[in-house]
Formats: C-alpha cells, sequence, structure tokens
C-alpha cells in the first residue's frame, strides 16, 4: 500500500478527468447554490438538515439489508441500521433540531481546527507560523460565534456557511479546470 500522498498535479489531473467538460457547469451551479444560500441561509440550512437526513436514512436502510442478509440476530448487529434511521427521522420530524444539530458539529470542527491550527507550525518548524496562528484564531472566533448563538443561531449561521463553501468549491473548480499541467508559459 503506497502511504505517500500524492503530488499537486497527480490530484489536478485526477479532478479535471473526474468531471471532464462539465467541470465548468458544475462549478457554476456550486457557486450559484452557494449565492442564493448566503442570501437565503434558512432555506440552504434546512436543506443541508435534509440532505444528510436522506445519507442517514439511506446508510440505514443499507445497513439494515445488509444486516438481514447476514442473517443477523442480536440486538448489536442491529444497533447501527436503527440509530441511523431513527437519527435520519428525527432530521426529518424536527429539522431545527437538525440544524441545530449540525452547528454543534461545526462548533466541534472549528475547535478541532484551531487546535490543529495552534500545534501544526510546531510540526513545520515554524513555517507559515503566523497564517496557522491567524486561521486558529479565526477558527476560535467562528466556533464562539456558533456557541454564543447556539441552537437558534444555527438557523441562520449553517446556512451561511455552507453557501460560502460552495463558492469557494466553485471558484477552485474553475481554476482547477483552467490550469494546465505541463505547458509551460512561453
Amino acid at each position: 500500500m503506497n502511504t505517500t500522498p500524492p503530488d499537486l498535479t497527480t490530484i489536478i489531473k485526477a479532478e479535471q478527468h473526474f468531471l471532464g467538460k462539465f467541470t465548468l457547469v458544475v462549478a457554476i451551479i456550486l457557486i450559484v447554490i452557494g449565492i442564493m444560500g448566503v442570501m437565503s441561509p434558512v432555506i440552504l440550512s434546512a436543506a443541508t438538515d435534509g440532505i444528510l437526513a436522506a445519507i442517514l436514512i439511506i446508510g440505514g436502510l443499507t445497513w439494515a439489508i445488509h444486516s438481514y442478509r447476514l442473517h443477523a440476530h442480536g440486538l448489536a448487529d442491529w444497533l447501527k441500521p436503527l440509530l441511523l434511521l431513527a437519527t435520519g427521522a428525527i432530521m426529518v420530524a424536527l429539522p431545527a433540531a437538525g440544524i441545530a444539530s449540525i452547528g454543534l458539529l461545526f462548533i466541534l470542527y472549528f475547535a478541532v481546527d484551531a487546535y490543529r491550527n495552534f500545534t501544526r507550525p510546531k510540526a513545520l518548524e515554524g513555517i507559515g507560523h503566523g497564517w496557522f496562528i491567524f486561521s486558529g484564531i479565526v477558527d476560535i472566533l467562528i466556533a464562539l460565534l456558533f456557541i454564543v448563538t447556539w441552537p437558534q443561531g444555527s438557523l441562520v449561521l449553517v446556512g451561511i456557511f455552507v453557501g460560502v463553501n460552495l463558492i469557494f468549491d466553485g471558484i477552485i473548480l474553475i481554476m482547477v479546470r483552467n490550469t494546465v499541467i505541463g505547458n509551460p508559459k512561453p
């Protein structure tokens, strides 16, 4: 098993090959959805909740079919599909609770990312030390924003952060599409 991470050229070529001629279309769709989400964050928060709920329900059904085919009889064999189905169903039945839970996940993510940013410069021998510290401080501020406004603030903040992420993903796809590998510019 190769544990060496791929280089940037390999990653860009893989991305260009994966979406092919649809890269620009997908990028524009992501940017448009992101802009609409930032303008209507509650709707994007609800859509995010619905998508995650659907993933959980599909995962639960898939796992239940798998457990059934294995002739599983113990509670431990059925606990995972039941939890996935129940969590997805709760997110559908109570979308505000689902969105608040996503807000909690954002708090956890930004706290862990801040920790990584504060400890990362030590591993890199000071390369980019200031940017890592700056990023860690921004992560803490965002986590605090979610904490202070939770649970009601999650309704808006989740949509805003997902929308901004979609916008940047679209921009990155356009940049990857326009990147020419191996052809030096004259």
